[in-house]
């Protein structure tokens, strides 16, 4: 099913951009700039949540890999909240 295929490899390329993005936003010499990477990098973890769940219920993957995959966007989407207020607390 193609479907599956395009879904599996969004997966991956939005996992991909969350560490990416992380990064990049590392190298650009600002709080201020890297907090908005991070911000970023966040609505990619968001991503790969709502993909995952979404292939889950589409069958395109077994759903405790689907769950596994939801968690573990969930855990690095709240470091990643926890990193954007340590930056912007100073």
């Amino acid at each position: 099913m193609r479907a599956e295929g395009d879904l599996k490899s969004q997966i991956r390329r939005a996992a991909i951009s969350v560490a990416s993005t992380i990064a990049e936003g590392s190298e650009h010499g600002s709080d201020r700039e890297f907090r908005r990477f991070l911000i970023m990098a966040k609505a990619s973890a968001a991503e790969v949540e709502a993909q995952a769940i979404i292939a889950g219920d589409l069958g395109c993957l077994d759903l405790g890999i689907a769950g596994e995959i939801v968690e573990r966007a969930q855990v690095v989407a709240r470091m990643l909240n926890r990193l954007i207020a340590r930056l912007e607390a100073g």
